[in-house]
Parts: C-alpha cells; sequence; structure tokens
C-alpha cells in the first residue's frame, strides 16, 4: 500500500466475494457509488456470491454470527461504514509507463477515510487513512512517492462521488510537479508547482472543481 502506516497496523485484505458483501449491506446512494468506482456493481447484487463473502468473513475471525445478529472486526466495521457512506471517491493511477502501472483509491465518508488498493483475482487491499491527515495531503503523498519512485511515469487522477471524464495529469521533472487538467481526454494548459505546499493546493482545487458536479 502506498501510504504512511501507523504503529498499529489496521489495514486487511478483502475477497471479491467479502468485497460484494459489504457493498450489499446498505441500499444507499454511498455503496452504489461504491460499487461504481470499485467495478463491483453485478457482484454486489449476486446473492450467491454475497453469501459467499459472509462465509469467508466468518471462516477468517473477521465477522461472528449470533442468531440473527452480525458482529464484526473493527476493521470490517470501518471498510462497511466508509463503502456505505461514501462522499467522495478518488481514482489515483500511478504510471509507471504507457503500458504498466498500478492504482489506488480513496474513499471518503463523513467520518472516515480508507484507501484501497486492488491486488490479483479482484482481490482489495484496505487501510484506514491517518486522521490527523487531510485527504488532499494524503494524495499528494502518494503523487510524490509514486514519481519519486518513478520518475519517468506519471499520475491520473479522478475524483467525486460519480465517475466522470475530468482528470488530473501530474509528472515530474527538474523544477517540481507539472499538472494539466483533461476534459472529455482533451488536455488543458500545463501548470508547474514548485513545492509539496502547491502540490497539496494543486488537489485541493481539483477535488473541489471535480466535487462541484456531484455537489460535493
Amino acid at each position: 500500500m502506498t501510504a504512511e502506516q501507523t504503529e498499529t497496523d489496521t489495514s486487511v485484505g478483502f475477497g471479491q466475494a467479502e468485497m460484494a458483501y459489504l457493498l450489499h449491506l446498505q441500499p444507499t446512494a454511498g455503496s452504489r457509488a461504491s460499487a461504481s468506482w470499485l467495478r463491483l456493481s453485478e457482484e454486489s447484487e449476486n446473492q450467491e456470491l454475497i453469501r459467499a463473502g459472509l462465509s469467508s468473513l466468518i471462516a477468517r475471525g473477521l465477522a461472528t454470527v449470533d442468531g440473527s445478529d452480525i458482529d464484526f472486526d473493527m476493521r470490517v466495521d470501518i471498510v462497511a461504514y466508509t463503502l456505505a457512506n461514501a462522499q467522495r471517491w478518488t481514482q489515483l493511477d500511478l504510471l509507471v509507463d504507457a503500458a504498466e502501472g498500478d492504482s489506488v483509491l480513496h474513499a471518503e465518508s463523513d467520518r472516515t477515510k480508507l484507501l484501497l488498493q486492488p491486488r490479483t483475482m479482484m482481490s482489495w487491499f484496505a487501510l484506514p487513512q491517518d486522521p490527523n491527515v487531510s485527504a488532499e495531503a494524503a494524495e499528494a503523498y502518494i503523487v510524490r512517492d509514486h514519481l519519486a519512485r518513478n520518475p519517468d511515469g506519471g499520475v491520473r487522477i479522478r475524483s467525486g462521488l460519480l465517475r466522470e471524464g475530468r482528470q488530473l495529469l501530474i509528472r515530474k521533472d527538474s523544477r517540481g510537479w507539472v499538472h494539466a487538467v483533461a476534459v472529455d481526454d482533451v488536455v488543458g494548459a500545463e501548470t508547474l508547482a514548485q513545492t509539496d505546499e502547491e502540490l497539496t493546493a494543486t488537489l485541493s482545487a481539483f477535488r473541489s472543481e471535480s466535487g462541484a458536479s456531484d455537489g460535493i
């Protein structure tokens, strides 16, 4: 996971069926948006997969059943709450080159923030974001870390409750971070962020502009 972790590791991995179950728990606008960003909309309505997800959580000791009551491990509670109450999703595509890359999804609710990274076989690795760090600062850290490791790479960002065509493109050069906004694949003028603070401010402005169409 491309994020700073606290001394107590609260990260946890989830398989496809487990994520489908968590998305199905509460039929909210947030959970539907979450399913879309995670590309699990159909899976979250598949009853067989949902049942398998609950069984898997129980087998792993992440959920217990007492009659009709189901209790979750604290880490699962945080993920379930964030998925159901998501107010913003941000996708950061971490590009190494034109053919290779990874991605991080950043989900935010009214009370929680969560970083998710896709793994193999439609599984996900989830890590709660440090509540003492702003969302844009956490995303700026991910951008800086990726481009420090991959100076010839780039980062492509989408943000909002709904998926849309507006993107922020960032690359590194000797002066700092060069960025431009692309709308429906039409790339605008490039601007330079020379300091960490300017990069964080760039992300904050992009988030505000992208969220406006969703009423955020």
